[in-house]
């Protein structure tokens, strides 16, 4: 087939790393399928990037009104008719898109993610007004990254709307390719949904156990058993993983979470919220419960079969097994 990608991440301008976010799913379409991806950079470029052409409208670093995303619409529509399927990636970008014509995935909705900051706040109503309510109307298909997500999509738009799951690069969060021996720590990466409150309190009742945590702004308060690491390679993150005792990921809210699918395909335990968009990707014999720690003691804990843990990941949560899901969509 030939596939036409809208993404307003791209690995020139992403703040995901290279092997996460969703955008992966192009580089495993890419394998078997003829791919193109618009998105944008500093100046209109037309590229290749291994077997993916690349093509991007030209835009600065502030995104008013959400003009890059519609820009990048925009390009997507005027190629549109040139190939056999259109999925934007992130529903920010199908503004322009001729209606019923398109697949797109939605990642957050308003009623489902609860920031505190007043911009935040702002940004996500913006966006569900101008952007995201037209891609519900327009869309020929929806892929939510997680069940409360499906829930939350108006009932007129559910019969063309279905659950699959986000991925993972299990090929690259692989244990035999990690360079480290297993340490004593914790690790927690990632802020997105974090309940600070919770996994200070994780860290106040365990002052024996080191805790690693990435990409934290603000940190917490200050603890002597607590280190931060900033900007650092996914090869160093997959080291990290690989040495952990656990990643930790107490949250107020989730939809898909990067870091509990990377360290899942790490064959680590993971030990979380039993909330909401967590439950579709963690259960009982792949993680740990917060509920079932109500003393937040991890003195006792024991790990899960990291066997297993890797095995069920691949299986349902691998890139290629995500993409035949969409694959049925464009089918469609």
């Amino acid at each position: 087939m030939k596939l036409l990608f809208l993404s307003h991440h791209w690995t020139n301008n992403s703040h995901h790393s290279l092997h996460s976010g969703f955008q992966r799913l192009v580089h495993f379409a890419a394998v078997e399928h003829e791919v193109t991806v618009v998105t944008w950079a500093s100046r209109e470029l037309d590229y290749s990037e291994g077997p993916i052409r690349v093509i991007t409208v030209r835009s600065g670093r502030h995104d008013f009104l959400f003009k890059r995303r519609i820009a990048i619409s925009r390009k997507g529509a005027a190629l549109a008719p040139g190939f056999d399927a259109v999925h934007s990636l992130y529903e920010d970008c199908t503004f322009a898109l001729p209606s019923n014509s398109f697949t797109t995935t939605f990642h957050v909705l308003p009623v489902v993610a609860h920031y505190k900051e007043p911009k935040h706040r702002l940004f996500l109503f913006l966006k569900y007004h101008l952007l995201q309510r037209r891609a519900l109307r327009n869309a020929a298909s929806i892929g939510c990254v997680s069940t409360n997500l499906l829930n939350a999509i108006p009932q007129q738009y559910r019969a063309k709307s279905r659950f699959i799951p986000h991925g993972v690069d299990t090929d690259f969060w692989d244990p035999a390719l990690a360079s480290v021996t297993a340490n004593n720590y914790i690790l927690c990466v990632g802020a997105h949904g974090l309940d600070r409150k919770l996994l200070t309190d994780f860290i106040r009742a365990n002052p024996k156990r080191q805790f690693i945590i990435v990409s934290l702004k603000p940190e917490l308060e200050p603890f002597p058993n607590t280190r931060y690491l900033y900007d650092i390679s996914d090869e160093d993150l997959r080291d990290l993983y690989a040495g952990a005792v656990l990643l930790i990921r107490p949250l107020e809210f989730a939809t898909a979470n990067n870091s509990v699918l990377e360290a899942m395909s790490m064959g680590k335990t993971v030990l979380a919220s039993r909330i909401p968009g967590i439950t579709d990707y963690l259960n009982e014999e792949t993680g740990i419960f917060i509920d079932t720690l109500p003393d937040r003691s991890l003195d006792n804990i024991q790990p899960v079969d990291p066997c297993r843990i890797r095995q069920s990941t691949i299986d349902s949560f691998s890139w290629q097994k995500v993409l035949s899901e969409y694959l049925k969509l464009y089918h469609a």
